[in-house]
């Protein structure tokens, strides 16, 4: 069983004495978002709070934001990463690609949180849409973007299983070597199928596995195989 997937909650219960649901306002205390003003109910998300939430893939993060020069944020929920891009690196543009749209509304109050108006409307493109090789009304591809392959840029993957449908619609920019990637795998089928795709595209894909101390803050997490596959780009 996967340490995220544990049912042995051992804080849980204290915290659910402790805190009532509903969303509020409130600043990031700790880790990757330390600063960073969002809204937050603490019911589920209080390791977003306190700088638990996915600590496994800050460092790789950090590293990345140092250098992008865009983003694109695929299954982007309330925006937090894509807020910290637009924030805390040279990102010139940054894509947040998320199909509900009440969590597209809670990404631009969230980013209205943290800048001014004109950087969000000069910076930040939402759409209501997935990402996908399979090309409807719904859906749109990486490379149909027209990013900049000069460019440095970092791709992150949240789509609860079609992860492979957005690598295959972006083979092309994909293809300069020039993006970092961090995907959320949701099955050791799919992580593989991704990692051999981006391995064909010269990439050296790495897994990053969860933490040995979510035995005691597990995140909350609905399936056994969830952890992150990421890959540094290589042009130079």
């Amino acid at each position: 069983m996967g340490l995220n997937h544990s049912k042995i909650r051992p804080l849980a219960g204290i915290k659910n004495l402790l805190v009532t649901g509903g969303r509020q306002k409130r600043e990031i205390r700790a880790g990757l978002f330390h600063g960073l003003t969002l809204e937050i109910d603490l019911s589920y998300e209080t390791q977003m709070l306190l700088g638990l939430y996915e600590t496994e893939t800050f460092g790789f993060i950090r590293s990345c934001a140092a250098r992008t020069q865009w983003m694109v944020d695929v299954g982007a929920g309330a925006g937090e990463l894509a807020v910290y891009f637009l924030k805390r690196s040279q990102s010139k543009s940054v894509y947040a690609f998320e199909p509900q749209r009440s969590r597209t509304e809670l990404l631009e109050l969230n980013a209205g949180y943290n800048l001014s108006e004109r950087e969000v409307g000069n910076r930040l493109l939402v759409y209501n849409k997935f990402v996908s090789d399979k090309i409807n009304d719904d859906s749109v591809a990486l490379d149909a973007l027209n990013l900049d392959p000069s460019q440095r840029g970092f791709l992150k993957v949240d789509v609860d299983g079609f992860e492979l449908e957005v690598l295959r619609s972006g083979v092309e920019i994909l293809k300069s070597g020039n993006v970092d990637i961090l995907i959320e795998t949701h099955s050791l089928e799919l992580e593989q199928e991704c990692e051999s795709l981006l391995l064909d595209l010269g990439y050296k894909p790495q897994i990053l596995r969860n933490a040995w101390w979510r035995l005691i803050i597990p995140e909350r997490r609905p399936i056994e195989h969830n952890r992150w596959l990421v890959a540094y780009a290589f042009a130079r």
